[in-house]
C-alpha cells in the first residue's frame, strides 16, 4: 500500500483503497485514517467525503458496523446533492445490511442508490455497486431482481474490459445458483470466477460449501481448514467469519463436537457483532453441546440464535435452531417442542420452501407426535419424512454426479483454452523464429545482390578500361600503317598482334572467371598436400624459386575449386617473388578455432597494407611498381571459393619484406595430416 504521507488525494488515487478496505480493513484503516486528516487539514471535501465512506467501509468488514453507521451517514451528509458522491456513499451503507443486516433506512438507501448509481464514472465504483444491489435483492429472497444486478455487472464488465468485475458477477450468479440448489451451474460459475480473480477465500468458501450440501464433508473440510489456518484472531474480517462458520459446521457434521466449540472459542467470535455469522455460530454450539449432552448449554445457544434470525427477519435460516430446540425439549416438554417444530412447518407451508428444511421438520415432528402419543399423526408425519427424503437423497446423488461432470467439463474446456494458448504461442513463436530467418535471408541475399552489383559495375568499368589501351594500340598502329612506308609496316603490324593477343588473353580470363562463379561446390575430404604438390608441379616456376611445405591437413570441399585457390596463391607468390635472389614459396597449417588456416608465404616485393583489400576485388592489382602481369582475377577468384566453402581469407605483408596469404578452411572428419614436402 502507499505511503499515505506522499500519496495523491486525487479520486482516481484513492480508489486502490477499495478492496483493500474490504479484504484487509485492519492494514487499510491507518492509511485512510492518515489521508482523511490530510484531506481535512488542506480543505479538499471532496477527498474528505470519499476517505470517509472508505474509512466507513473499512469499519463494517472490520466488524465495528455502529462506528461504520455514523461514518457512511456523516459521508452522506457532505455529499449533499452531489449523485456520485451520493452514490458512493450509499453503495457502503447498503453493504451494511448486506454484511451485518442493518435494515432502518434500507428501501429508502436502495431507492436513491438505484436512481444514482450512473452517475458513477469508475467501472471499479459501478461494479460494487452493482453487486450491492443484486445482494440486498438476494438477502430480501427477490432472487430475479437479483440476477438482473449481476447480469448488468457482467455485461458492463465486459464492455470496460474488466476481468475482476466478470468474475464478481461470476460468484453472485453462482451463489444464486447455489441458492436454488443448482449446484453444478454453480461450480462452474465459481471456477470461472477462480480464473479471472485467482484465489479468493469467498469464492473457494462456496465451492466447499456445495460440497458440504452435497453431503461430501471429505472434499470441504480441508478447504476449510487450510484457510482457517491462515487467519488470525486478532484481525478478523466479515469473509474470515464466513469461513470459520463454514469450517466448525463441517466439524460438527463430521461428529467432532467437541474441536467445533474449541475452535469458535479459540477465536473468540461466540459473541461477533455480525449477526449474520453469530446466529450460524451458535446453532452449531447449540447442536454440538446438545450432541455433548449439554442441554442447557445447547437451549441457551439455540434461543440466541432464534432471536438474531427473528431480528434479522430473512429466509428460513430460523427453522434449524427451532428444530434443535424441539429435539432438545422433546423428553422434557413435548408440548415446547411441539410448538417449536409447528412454527417451523408454517414458515415451510409454500411452494419454494427449501426441502431439506422440510424433511428434517416432518421428521421431527414424527417424534414429538410419538412422545406425546399420537401415533397416527407419527406415523402420517413419519411417511411423509421418508417419502420426501428419499427423494432428496436420490437428488443429491443426481446433483452430485453432475457436479463431478461440470468440474471435469471446465477442466477439459480449460486444459482445451490452455492448449490453444500454447499452441498460439508456438505458432507466434515459430511465425517470429521464420520472419527472422527470412528477415535474415533477405538481408544477406540483398547483401549479396549489392555484393555483385558492385562487382558487375567493377566489371564493366575494368573491362573497359582494359580494352581500351589494347584497342588504342590496335587503332594507333592501323593509323601508322596507313602513311609508313612498306619497310616499317612489319614492326607496327607485330605491335597490333600483340594488343589483339593481349585482348583474346584477357576476354578468355573473363569467360573463365564466370564459369567458375556458376559452377556449384561440392564437399568432400581434400589432401591438401597433395593438391599443393600438383598445383606447384603444373605452375612449373623453375629453379628459380623453391617450394617448402609443411605437414598440412585434409579439409572438406571442393577439389577442383581448391586447387584453383592455390594454384592462384602459389602463382601470385612466385610472381611477385621470382626476381629475388633465393625465391621461396612457404606453406603452413595451424588450428585457430576449430579451423585449419593455412598460410602461404612468400619473400617478394610485399604491398602496403593499405591496399590488402584492393587485391581481392575484381581487375584490382597493386600500384605501378608493385605488380605483374595478370587479369586481377585470381586472388578474386580465391576470395569467392573459400567464402563459399564458409573459410575466411586475409594477407599480411609489407613493401619490401614480401606477403603471407591466409585461408581458412573447415576440417575433415578423422583427418590425416600429410607429409612435409620441399621441392
Amino acid at each position: 500500500m502507499p505511503d499515505a504521507d506522499h500519496h495523491s488525494l486525487n479520486l482516481p488515487d484513492l480508489l486502490y483503497l477499495l478492496d483493500e478496505a474490504k479484504e484487509r480493513p485492519e492494514e487499510a484503516l491507518p492509511t485512510i485514517t492518515e489521508l482523511l486528516a490530510q484531506a481535512q487539514a488542506e480543505g479538499n471535501r471532496v477527498a474528505e467525503q470519499l476517505l470517509l465512506t472508505l474509512l466507513g467501509a473499512a469499519n463494517l468488514h472490520g466488524l465495528q458496523p455502529a462506528l461504520a453507521r455514523k461514518q457512511l451517514d456523516e459521508a452522506l451528509r457532505m455529499a449533499g446533492s452531489d449523485p456520485e458522491q451520493r452514490a458512493r456513499a450509499l453503495t457502503r451503507k447498503l453493504e451494511l445490511f448486506v454484511v451485518h443486516g442493518e435494515t432502518d433506512t434500507l428501501e429508502d438507501d436502495y431507492r436513491q442508490l438505484e436512481q444514482n448509481v450512473g452517475s458513477l464514472s469508475s467501472i471499479v465504483e459501478r461494479v460494487v455497486a452493482f453487486n450491492i444491489l443484486g445482494n440486498v435483492d438476494y438477502f430480501q429472497d427477490d432472487f430475479t431482481k437479483a440476477l438482473s444486478w449481476f447480469e448488468k455487472t457482467k455485461a458492463d464488465s465486459k464492455e470496460s474490459n474488466y476481468p475482476t468485475g466478470i468474475g464478481r458477477a461470476c460468484v453472485n450468479i453462482g451463489v444464486l445458483d447455489f441458492t436454488n440448489g443448482k449446484y453444478a451451474t454453480a461450480m462452474t460459475a465459481f471456477k470461472e470466477a477462480l480464473t479471472l480473480l485467482g484465489p479468493q477465500v469467498a469464492v473457494q468458501n462456496m465451492i466447499a460449501l456445495t460440497f458440504k450440501l452435497l453431503g461430501q464433508i471429505d472434499r470441504a473440510r480441508p478447504t476449510f481448514q487450510q484457510m482457517v489456518e491462515t487467519l488470525s484472531p486478532e484481525s478478523l474480517s466479515a469473509n474470515d467469519l464466513m469461513t470459520l462458520t463454514n469450517y466448525v459446521d463441517a466439524l460438527y457434521r463430521a461428529g467432532e463436537h467437541e474441536e467445533a466449540i474449541a475452535v469458535i472459542e479459540r477465536f473468540g467470535v461466540t459473541d461477533t457483532p455480525v449477526e449474520r455469522s453469530r446466529a450460524p455460530l451458535h446453532d452449531t454450539l447449540g447442536y454440538s453441546h446438545a450432541a455433548l449432552g449439554r442441554p442447557d448449554e445447547a437451549r441457551r445457544f439455540f434461543m440466541s440464535s432464534i432471536e438474531i434470525y427473528d431480528r434479522l427477519a430473512e429466509g428460513d435460516e430460523v427453522v434449524w435452531p427451532l428444530l434443535g430446540l424441539a429435539e432438545l425439549e422433546l423428553e422434557r416438554d413435548p408440548e415446547v417442542a411441539l410448538a417449536h417444530a409447528s412454527r417451523s412447518l408454517s414458515l415451510l407451508d409454500r411452494p419454494d420452501t427449501h426441502r431439506p428444511y422440510l424433511s428434517r421438520t416432518l421428521n421431527v415432528l414424527s417424534k414429538v407426535h410419538a412422545a406425546r402419543g399420537d401415533y397416527r399423526e407419527a406415523y402420517g408425519f413419519a411417511e411423509r419424512h421418508r417419502a420426501l427424503q428419499a427423494e432428496l437423497d436420490r437428488e443429491a446423488e443426481r446433483q452430485r454426479l453432475e457436479v463431478a461432470l461440470a468440474e471435469l467439463e471446465f477442466d477439459r474446456a480449460q486444459a482445451v483454452a490452455d492448449i490453444q494458448r500454447t499452441a498460439l504461442g508456438q505458432a507466434r513463436g515459430e511465425v517470429a523464429a521464420l520472419h527472422a530467418q527470412l528477415e535474415a535471408r533477405v538481408q544477406q541475399r540483398t547483401q549479396e545482390l549489392q555484393a555483385a552489383n558492385e562487382e558487375l559495375s567493377a566489371f564493366a568499368w575494368s573491362l573497359s578500361h582494359y580494352l581500351r589501351t589494347p584497342m588504342q594500340l590496335v587503332m594507333g598502329h592501323a593509323d601508322l600503317l596507313v602513311t609508313l612506308p612498306e619497310a616499317e609496316r612489319a614492326a607496327h603490324a607485330e605491335g597490333i598482334m600483340q594488343s589483339i593477343g593481349r585482348m583474346s588473353e584477357m576476354l578468355d580470363g573473363l569467360l573463365r572467371y564466370a564459369e567458375r562463379h556458376l559452377k556449384p561446390l561440392e564437399s568432400r575430404p581434400v589432401p591438401l598436400a597433395e593438391l599443393v604438390q600438383g598445383a606447384w608441379t603444373e605452375l612449373a616456376p623453375g629453379a628459380d624459386v623453391q617450394l617448402v611445405t609443411h605437414a598440412l591437413p585434409v579439409v572438406m570441399g571442393d577439389a577442383a575449386a581448391l586447387g584453383l585457390v592455390f594454384r592462384n596463391l602459389l602463382a601470385n607468390a612466385t610472381q611477385h617473388s621470382r626476381r629475388r635472389e633465393g625465391a621461396r614459396v612457404v606453406v603452413r597449417a595451424s588450428l585457430e578455432g576449430g579451423m585449419h588456416v593455412i598460410e602461404v608465404q612468400d619473400n617478394g616485393v610485399g604491398f602496403d597494407p593499405e591496399a590488402a583489400q584492393r587485391l581481392f576485388r575484381v581487375f584490382s592489382q597493386l600500384p605501378a611498381g608493385q605488380s605483374f602481369e595478370g587479369l586481377g582475377l585470381g586472388l578474386a577468384d580465391v576470395w569467392r571459393v573459400v567464402i563459399a566453402h564458409g573459410g575466411h581469407v586475409r594477407t599480411e605483408g609489407r613493401p619490401g619484406e614480401g606477403a603471407s596469404f591466409f585461408v581458412s578452411l573447415p576440417a575433415a572428419p578423422g583427418q590425416v595430416l600429410g607429409a612435409p614436402a620441399s621441392a
